[in-house]
């Protein structure tokens, strides 16, 4: 980690990395020790380790851009006025407050892109001899693949939706490591750039050992170790969502697809976790947060640590959870299924005299712990339906039901004959209950270019929808 951290030369915000005065001076000592630090297969992993390491803090997938920032803009929670995430919640974007947790995402994704593209440039001059086993197509995958999924992210934040200016100016795509500065893309080049990353890391990744499992006993030992790295399937699943951001969904079905097959019962890289864990009698042993479904996930250091100031009676006006009116909308827990949800039974509790969203709860000592989802079963699922709605409404629908099924609701099945509206309605649904508290809604939102976000006095569009590039990379980018 000493070797990572004297990497990280600076914050790098775009491709302009720094405009200081000392940049030529320290980066000539940053290449010494990268020539050191890329000597060995070691050094590449650990490389690997320090931008998964980073991706977990709290400026990204540690809070801002799972629970924090951007499930505040889904309007999902209930906000006390007083708290640090009020004005948030209005889209107020130029607000210091607000603006700083902007730049902070923007600054650590960029800063772990440059790293990846030193990793990448040092793996274009290093023999493959190097590597045991197919490392090196693993690391390089990974490489390209961190890259997309970051650079996708920055995308879905600081521009437009293809849906409402799929020519707009976007954000740089960077792939070089270089004090030069990148040029912005187009929201749809930058999407090509996203696509072409994520397709030459699922080839380089067909060396991935969840891959290359021959039957479901050896798919079950790797899955622990490769679902909290960047793998085939994330590749696949990444694909999918790109391809539906750009309202592309013959070629989003596509990529779901191969992910579903891959939880088939003859393939079981992946599987719904089982309804004997989430109903576990002891808190601590409840499979809250579905492990066994998570495509790609981060390991979080001390998640309990994480969570308590926002999901606990120790939150206060920080508090992050639904009202119980806005819980009982988001659940329908007056239609038939009268809260039989698993996800509604089992994802909030009391904490003194407060009800609290306890997914993320992670007692010490408990059976799952210390992970944070990024992509999910279920939402490969969502794409699949979606995709489908509009040529074969009875597929979406048997596809929304297997989710269901495996959150307590068989004896509730959506009926075959919705409408392709009505499917869509219900995928918005499913979006609110399954991935609340996790940031995806209010991408769903986005990329519909909806004009009106439930819960907000505010119109969807793009003074919304778009966070304003940070101020350093306007001035020193010459934006």
């Amino acid at each position: 980690m000493k070797k990572i951290i004297y990497l990280l030369v600076a914050p790098m915000l775009a491709a302009c990395a720094c405009a200081c005065s000392d940049w030529l001076e320290v980066l000539p000592k940053s290449r010494v020790l990268a020539n050191n630090h890329f000597e060995t297969e070691q050094g590449f992993a650990d490389q690997l380790t320090g931008v998964y390491t980073r991706m977990s803090g709290s400026a990204l997938y540690g809070r801002e851009l799972t629970f924090g920032l951007r499930e505040v803009l889904s309007q999902n929670y209930d906000l006390d006025v007083a708290g640090g995430y009020a004005r948030t919640a209005l889209y107020e974007y130029a607000d210091e407050g607000v603006k700083a947790r902007i730049t902070a995402a923007w600054a650590e994704s960029y800063t772990a892109i440059a790293n990846l593209n030193l990793m990448l440039e040092y793996l274009e001059d290093i023999s493959p001899a190097k590597f045991s086993g197919r490392n090196y197509d693993v690391y390089k995958g990974e490489a390209l693949g961190l890259r997309a999924f970051l650079h996708f992210e920055l995308l879905r934040m600081f521009a437009p939706a293809p849906a409402a200016a799929a020519n707009a100016q976007a954000i740089p795509y960077v792939t070089k490591y270089t004090t030069s500065v990148t040029p912005l893309s187009t929201v749809n080049g930058a999407l090509d750039l996203v696509i072409a990353d994520l397709t030459a890391a699922a080839e380089c990744l067909k060396s991935d050992t969840i891959f290359l499992a021959v039957d479901a006993v050896a798919a079950y030992g790797v899955r622990a170790e490769r679902a909290q790295r960047f793998n085939y399937y994330a590749a696949r699943a990444t694909l999918a969502r790109a391809y539906l951001w750009r309202g592309d969904v013959e070629r989003a079905l596509a990529q779901a697809e191969e992910v579903i097959e891959a939880c088939s019962d003859e393939n079981l890289r992946f599987y719904w976790s089982h309804f004997t864990a989430i109903m576990a009698s002891n808190a601590y042993e409840r499979d809250l947060l579905y492990k066994q479904e998570h495509i790609f996930r981060l390991e979080m250091n001390k998640m309990v640590d994480i969570v308590k100031p926002f999901f606990t009676a120790s939150a206060g006006t920080e508090k992050l959870s639904p009202s119980e009116t806005k819980m009982d909308n988001i659940y329908e827990v007056s239609s038939a299924a009268l809260g039989m949800d698993y996800r509604y039974t089992y994802h909030y509790a009391y904490d003194g005299g407060e009800r609290y969203l306890s997914k993320f709860w992670q007692p010490e000592g408990g059976t799952y712990l210390n992970m944070m989802p990024l992509i999910r079963l279920a939402e490969v699922y969502y794409i699949a339906a979606e995709a489908l709605a509009p040529t074969d409404p009875a597929r979406a629908v048997e596809l929304l039901n297997v989710v269901r099924e495996h959150r307590g609701l068989s004896n509730y099945p959506l009926p075959a004959t919705l409408s392709p509206a009505a499917v869509q309605e219900e995928i918005l649904k499913e979006y609110r209950k399954e991935t609340l508290g996790e940031g995806q809604l209010f991408y769903y939102y986005k990329r519909l270019n909806l004009p009106v976000i439930p819960g907000s006095s505010r119109p969807g569009n793009n003074a919304t929808y778009v966070f304003p590039l940070p101020d350093n990379e306007i001035e020193f980018g010459n934006r």
